[in-house]
C-alpha cells in the first residue's frame, strides 16, 4: 500500500477508502443509534440475523482484515526478497551483538517470549531429513523458572522448567503441545458434589529438549469453593542424566484437601515430559482416595528427529595371494571413506569414543592357522591407516576370522575373500 494514497486524508475518507468508496456512518457513532454492544456482536457471529447490521468504522475494520491475511504470503515473500538470504550466524539472544546478521530463507526464525521476562530463545526450523549426529549434543542443562502462585480457596504454586543440552544441534523445529487433566476431590459431607479442577500442561519440544514446561490452572473450568480450600503445588526437576539426548522433566505433585467440617487429606502425585513430546506416569492418590486425577488428552505437537542407526562401511581387498601390505591407492580408498564420514562423527573416533570395526579374512587356501595370521596382519595394516588419520587415540576394534566364514570350499583361491572390512556403525537422529 502506498502511504501517499492517506496523506492528508480525513478518517473517514480513510475509511471509505477501506470499504471501497462505501459510504459510513460516523465512526465515533458506535454502536449506530438503537443497538447496543450485545446486540452487535450477535449480529457478528451470526445470530439474530434479522437485526440492523453493524456500521462504522468496525464495518471497514472488518472488511479489510480477509484480503490483509490472503495477501500476507506474498508480503512474506517480498520481506525475503528485500533483506536477502541472510547470513549464517544468528544475533546473541540479548540482542547484544547482530554481528551482520538479517533475516532469510536460511534461517527461518522464531522468537519464543517466556512469561517470566528471560531472553527469548530462537528455534531454526528444521529440513525434513536431515541427520543429527548424536555426537552433536552436549550436556542438558536443567533450570527452574520464576514461580507461579495464584491464591485464594483454590491455590496452585508452580514453577516452569527448561531442560536444554548446551549446545544443542541446529536446524531443529520447535514443536508445541498441550496437556489437559483433571483433579477431583471427594467431599465427604452429604449433599455436596466431588469438586473438580483443571490443568494444562504447556510444552514446547524439540526432540532433544524440553525447551519450556509449564502448569497452569483453568479457573473457568473448575470447581468455585465457598469455604473448602485445595491447594496444590507442581514442583519440577530433571528426570534424566545430563548426557541423555532426549531430556526430560518430572513434575512432583503435592497439596491439601480441606472439606470444610469433615477434616482434610494430603494428597501426591507426579508426571513426567519429554522432548520427544509426551507426558506419562501420571498420578495422583491420597490416604482415603479422596483425591485422584482424571483422563489425561492432548492436542498440538507435531513430528520430532528420532533416534536410528546409521552404518557407513566399506571393503579393502589384498592382491596378490598371501599379501597383506596397503598399496597407495588403496591408503587412499581408507582417506576418503574417514573423511566421507559426518564431521561429529570423525570428533568422535578420534576422542576414542566412537569404534570403527575391523574384519580380517582370507581365502581357504593353506591351513586355518596360517590364514588367521594373514587376516590379522591384513587389518593392522588397515588398523594402522586409520589411526594414522584420526590420532593415536582412535579407538580401532580389530577382529580376524581368517578362512572361517569364507563362502568356498577348502583349498579355493578367492580374491573377493582376501579383504578386511570396515565398519562405522553411530546414532544418527532424523525427522
Amino acid at each position: 500500500m502506498d502511504d501517499d494514497l492517506l496523506t492528508g486524508y480525513s478518517e473517514d475518507a480513510a475509511v471509505a477508502w477501506l470499504t471501497d468508496g462505501e459510504s459510513t456512518e460516523d465512526a465515533s457513532a458506535w454502536p449506530p443509534d438503537g443497538e447496543s454492544s450485545d446486540a452487535a456482536a450477535a449480529w457478528l457471529v451470526g445470530e439474530g440475523a434479522e437485526a440492523r447490521p453493524p456500521t462504522g468504522a468496525a464495518v471497514a475494520a472488518l472488511r479489510v482484515v480477509p484480503p490483509l491475511l490472503e495477501a500476507m504470503p506474498a508480503l512474506l515473500e517480498a520481506l525475503v526478497r528485500v533483506t536477502g538470504p541472510g547470513t549464517a550466524e544468528a544475533p546473541d539472544p540479548d540482542g547484544s551483538d547482530t554481528g551482520g546478521w538479517e533475516p532469510g530463507p536460511a534461517h527461518l526464525t522464531e522468537h519464543l517470549e517466556p512469561d517470566d521476562g528471560a531472553s527469548p530463545e530462537v528455534g531454526f526450523i528444521a529440513l525434513a531429513g536431515v541427520l543429527i549426529p548424536a555426537a552433536e549434543l552436549g550436556l542438558g542443562v536443567f533450570d527452574r523458572l520464576q514461580q507461579h502462585v495464584f491464591n485464594g480457596s483454590f491455590s496452585v504454586t508452580s514453577t516452569p522448567a527448561t531442560y536444554v543440552h548446551n549446545p544443542s544441534p541446529t536446524g531443529l523445529a520447535i514443536q508445541r503441545r498441550s496437556f489437559r487433566f483433571p483433579i477431583t476431590a471427594h467431599h465427604p459431607r452429604v449433599g455436596i458434589d466431588t469438586q473438580t479442577f483443571w490443568f494444562d500442561v504447556a510444552l514446547e519440544y524439540d526432540g532433544f529438549n524440553v525447551r519450556r514446561v509449564a502448569v497452569s490452572e483453568d479457573r473457568g473450568s473448575s470447581s468455585t469453593l465457598v469455604s473448602s480450600s485445595f491447594s496444590v503445588s507442581f514442583t519440577p526437576s530433571a528426570y534424566t542424566a545430563a548426557n541423555e539426548p532426549v531430556s526430560a522433566v518430572a513434575f512432583t505433585i503435592g497439596g491439601r484437601w480441606d472439606p470444610v467440617g469433615s477434616g482434610d487429606e494430603s494428597f501426591t502425585g507426579r508426571f513426567v515430559v519429554d522432548a520427544a513430546g509426551n507426558l506419562t506416569g501420571l498420578q495422583v492418590a491420597s490416604s482415603q482416595s479422596w483425591v485422584r486425577h482424571g483422563a489425561l488428552t492432548y492436542s498440538g505437537g507435531g513430528p520430532v528427529p528420532r533416534p536410528t542407526t546409521a552404518v557407513q562401511a566399506t571393503t579393502v581387498h589384498f592382491d596378490p595371494s598371501g599379501s597383506f601390505a596397503l598399496t597407495q591407492e588403496k591408503i587412499r580408498h581408507l582417506h576418503t571413506w574417514y573423511t566421507g564420514l559426518p564431521g561429529a562423527v570423525q570428533a568422535e573416533i578420534r576422542r576414542g569414543v566412537q569404534p570403527v570395526r575391523l574384519t580380517g579374512r582370507a581365502s581357504t587356501t593353506g591351513t586355518v592357522q596360517q590364514n588367521q595370521e594373514l587376516a590379522r596382519k591384513r587389518a593392522d595394516a588397515v588398523a594402522r591407516v586409520l589411526r594414522d588419520l584420526a590420532g593415536t587415540s582412535a579407538r580401532v576394534d580389530v577382529e580376524v576370522h581368517g578362512e572361517l566364514g569364507a563362502r568356498t570350499p577348502d583349498a579355493q583361491e578367492v580374491p573377493a575373500e582376501r579383504r578386511v572390512d570396515v565398519r562405522c556403525e553411530y546414532q544418527v537422529y532424523q525427522l
